[in-house]
């Protein structure tokens, strides 16, 4: 990770990877229709945490554009097989002691297969999935003189990985609705000899449509990320927890268009060490259903 002076601080927020959508449409898809979840994001950080406080230490600012594509498509009634893609389109890291570190690129590619164990109507469904994160670049980006960029600030893992997923809805009265969602992730070693710690990430939204076309969410999101590793040592200052409350709003179109804003603000921070954490992140994204 960026060693600064003689601290080594990960920047948690602008680790890589696919920042997914905080979108709702993530359970099964419709029997012979595709899906399409188009996201922008955008995320900024500037200031370090030691454990939960303020760090001393500061001089540093990080961020990302992110535009990001889900499709999944409805083999079986319960069966759905589904593909993220995404590219940042600009990554940035800026010290006041090693300068401003610039990328741009592909990020992993996931692909998942998910199956509906329990599915009553459009009221309740349980759904279990698991896949695999592909590199769909292993460029490493570098100074002129070929002096690699730190790992977090890398567009792609460049390794190898595992998604685990588990989501629950359940709807009341056509307005309210409750969503659980559960997302685990496990990443190989790249051809640094780097592998970037396991991630949790538990969400849980309350929704309620209001008016005619439009509905609220509220999300509280925990992400919770184990130490990285370099061949066999690992990084004491990477790793932790960091909880997010998310609120969305989000207008329906005929037939089947759904266009969500969507905010994310940090609540809560735990990291390993010295840390920049995420300020704000902010996302819009357009879902819209094809029958064929």
């Amino acid at each position: 990770m960026l060693l600064l002076l003689q601290l080594k601080a990960e920047a948690q927020c602008c680790s890589p990877g696919t920042p997914v959508s905080g979108s709702e449409y993530v359970g099964i898809t419709p029997v012979r229709t595709i899906r399409s979840i188009t996201f922008y994001r955008h995320s900024f950080s500037d200031t370090y945490y030691e454990g939960g406080e303020v760090s001393g230490y500061q001089g540093t600012t990080a961020g990302f554009d992110y535009i990001g594509e889900v499709l999944s498509y409805g083999i079986l009634n319960r069966l759905s097989a589904e593909l993220e893609l995404g590219c940042f389109v600009n990554r940035f890291q800026n010290s006041d002691v090693l300068g401003r570190f610039t990328t741009h690129g592909f990020s992993n590619a996931v692909v998942t297969a998910k199956y509906a164990a329990v599915k009553i109507k459009d009221n309740l469904e349980l759904t279990v999935g698991a896949g695999a994160k592909l590199p769909v670049s292993r460029k490493i980006f570098g100074d002129e003189y070929g002096v690699p960029y730190p790992q977090e600030i890398q567009p792609s893992t460049g390794a190898y990985g595992f998604v685990g997923q588990l989501f629950f809805h359940y709807s009341m009265e056509q307005k309210w609705k409750l969503i659980v969602l559960n997302r685990y992730e496990i990443n190989g070693y790249n051809a640094e000899n780097y592998r970037f710690g396991d991630t949790w990430i538990a969400s849980v939204y309350i929704g309620r449509t209001f008016a005619r076309h439009w509905t609220a969410t509220l999300q509280l999101r925990s992400e919770f990320r184990l130490e990285d590793w370099q061949g066999e040592a690992r990084y004491l200052a990477t790793g932790g927890e960091v909880l997010f409350l998310s609120p969305q709003i989000s207008y329906t179109f005929k037939p089947k268009l759904t266009l969500s804003v969507t905010g994310d603000i940090p609540v809560y921070r735990n990291y390993n060490g010295i840390q920049l954490s995420p300020k704000y992140a902010i996302g819009i994204s357009l879902v819209k259903d094809f029958c064929l």
